[in-house]
C-alpha cells in the first residue's frame, strides 16, 4: 500500500486509479518487486504518451472524462476481469444462461399466444357468437338459429359457422385420414383472407348435393400435391367421392380455431335435415363486426333477435340472449392461467440464478478488497467503484444472455415437438425481434439485480 501511494504519484491522476487497480489485481501481495517494476513501466509509458502499452490500452482514463469515454473504459476493464478468472466467469455465465434461456424459451411460447395480435386484418373485429345454456354460459349454435341471425342481423360484415370434418384422401399416394372443416360461404371472409390460388366457395355450393368442392391448406398442397398450381380445377377423391379442387389457401393463413385442419368443404346443410335443428348445438359461429360497430352493440342486437326466437320457439332454447366473445379471448381463456403460471415459474428460476451469481460475485469482490482500498486512497469515490462493479455484472449477464438464446433455441424446438397439434399459433413460436428485445432487457435487468448486492456490500 505504501509503495502504491509513493510510486502512484508518477502516474497522471487521470490514469492512476485504473492502472493501480489493475496492478493490484495482477501482482499485489505476491511479488512487491515485480509490482514496483510494472508500476514504473506503466508510469514511463504514460509519460511518453504511448497509449498502445498493455496497461494503458486496457485501463485508460478515470474521473473527469466524458461519459462515453468513461463507459468504454469501464467496459474494457470489465471484459478483462472476465478473462482474468475464466473458471469463475464460465460458471457464472452458465448459471445465467440456464435462467435466461429458460425464461426466453417460455416467453417465446407465451408471446404469440397471449400478447401479440392475431394474424388477421383488424383482428379486434373478429368474434365468436354463441347461444346461452341454462346457466347462462356459452353454448354451440344450431344451424336454424344461424340462418335467422344471418338474415336478421346488421352488425356483421361476415358471419359463418363451421364443424369438424375428417375425410380420407385417396388417389394421390397412400390413403390418408385428414383433419378438416365444413364451413359456410363467408368463413374465410370472417378472417379477412382469400385463397391465393383459385377461388372461395360460392352460395350455390353450400346447397346439399352441390357441395362436393374443396379448398386445400398450403401445407397439404405442398405435401400431397407437390405445390403443383395446375391441380386447381381437377378432381380429388375424399371418402370415395369425387370433389372438385377449387382453391389453395396462402401459406400465411393460420386457422387458429382448428390449427390441425388441412382442407375445407362447404357445410351443405338445409333446414330439412334433422341435425340442422335449433337444439343441435354442434356448430361454431364466428363473425367479423362492421367497422364502427362495438362488441356490446352487436350483443345488444343479438339479444333482441334471440328474444324474438325464444318467443317464437319457446321449447327449443335453454335461455334468451347471445354471447359475443373476442376471438383472442376465446382462444386463450382456458390456457392463459397455465401459461402465466409457467412464465412465473421460470421467472423464479431466473431469480434463483441471480442469487447464485450474486453470491459468486460477493466472494469475488471480497478478494478484491485491496484493489478497492487503493482506489479509495487515491481519491476514487464510492459511486465510481460501484458503477464499475455494476458494469462488470451487466457484461457478465449480457454474455449469459447470448448463451441463453442458444439454449432457448434448442428448448423451443423441443417444446414445439411435444406440443399438442391444436395449440394455437404453434408455427409462430420462435425467436424473433420481440423475443430478442425481451432477452436483452432481461439480461440488463438481471445484471443490475445480481450486481447491486456485492457492489454495495463491498464499497
Amino acid at each position: 500500500m505504501r509503495m502504491a501511494r509513493v510510486l502512484g504519484w508518477l502516474i497522471p491522476s487521470s490514469d492512476r486509479e485504473f492502472i493501480l487497480g489493475d496492478l493490484e489485481e495482477a501482482h499485489g501481495g505476491r511479488s512487491p518487486l515485480r509490482y514496483a517494476w510494472e508500476l514504473l513501466k506503466a508510469a514511463w509509458a504514460c509519460s511518453r504518451h504511448r497509449p498502445r502499452h498493455a496497461y494503458y490500452s486496457l485501463i485508460t482514463s478515470s474521473r473527469g472524462d466524458p461519459l462515453v469515454t468513461t463507459l468504454l473504459n469501464d467496459l474494457r476493464y470489465g471484459f478483462r476481469q472476465l478473462l482474468v478468472r475464466p473458471g469463475f466467469s464460465a460458471l457464472a455465465v452458465l448459471t445465467l444462461a440456464l435462467g435466461i434461456g429458460a425464461t426466453t424459451a417460455i416467453f417465446s411460447v407465451v408471446n404469440p399466444i397471449l400478447f401479440q395480435s392475431l394474424p388477421y386484418p383488424s383482428p379486434d373485429r373478429i368474434v365468436r357468437v354463441t347461444e346461452r345454456d341454462k346457466s347462462g354460459g356459452p353454448n354451440g349454435t344450431g344451424y336454424a338459429t344461424f340462418v335467422d341471425i344471418h338474415n336478421m342481423s346488421t352488425s356483421f360484415e361476415a358471419l359463418a359457422v363451421s364443424s369438424q370434418w375428417q375425410p380420407t384422401l385417396q388417389g394421390t399416394g397412400d390413403p390418408e385420414r385428414l383433419n378438416g372443416q365444413r364451413v359456410t360461404k363467408d368463413f374465410f371472409s370472417v378472417f379477412g383472407v382469400r385463397p391465393f390460388l383459385g377461388r372461395d366457395f360460392t352460395t350455390e355450393e353450400n346447397i346439399r348435393g352441390q357441395h362436393h368442392v374443396v379448398i386445400l391448406s398450403y401445407r397439404l398442397w405442398q405435401r400431397r400435391f407437390g405445390g403443383d398450381p395446375s391441380v386447381v380445377g381437377k378432381q380429388v377423391t375424399l371418402n370415395e367421392t369425387p370433389y372438385l379442387l377449387v382453391g389453395v389457401m396462402p401459406q400465411s393463413f393460420e386457422n387458429l380455431i382448428s390449427p390441425s385442419a388441412e382442407l375445407w368443404g362447404p357445410l351443405g346443410y338445409d333446414l330439412s335435415l334433422s341435425y340442422a335443428c335449433r337444439t343441435c348445438h354442434h356448430l361454431g359461429e364466428y363473425g367479423r363486426l362492421k367497422a364502427g360497430i362495438s362488441r356490446d352493440g352487436a350483443r345488444q342486437e343479438l339479444d333482441v333477435i334471440s328474444a324474438r326466437l325464444v318467443a317464437q320457439y319457446p321449447n327449443e332454447y335453454a335461455a334468451a340472449g347471445m354471447l359475443v366473445t373476442p376471438l383472442q379471448e376465446m382462444l386463450t381463456q382456458n390456457m392463459k392461467p397455465a401459461l402465466l403460471a409457467v412464465l412465473g415459474a421460470v421467472g423464479l428460476v431466473l431469480l434463483i440464478a441471480c442469487a447464485n451469481v450474486s453470491s459468486l460475485l460477493l466472494g469475488r469482490a471480497m478478494q478484491r478488497e485491496s484493489e478497492f482500498a487503493i482506489r479509495g486512497a487515491l481519491g476514487a469515490k464510492r459511486g465510481r467503484v460501484i458503477r464499475q462493479l455494476l458494469t462488470e455484472s451487466v457484461i457478465l449477464s449480457m454474455v449469459g444472455g447470448v448463451a441463453g438464446i442458444g439454449l432457448a433455441w434448442a428448448g423451443i424446438r423441443g417444446l414445439k415437438a411435444i406440443a399438442p397439434p391444436n395449440l394455437p399459433r404453434l408455427e409462430a413460436i420462435g425467436i424473433d425481434a420481440g423475443v430478442l428485445g425481451f432477452t436483452a432487457g432481461v439480461s440488463i435487468l438481471t445484471g443490475l439485480l445480481f450486481g447491486l448486492i456485492p457492489a454495495f456490500a463491498t464499497c
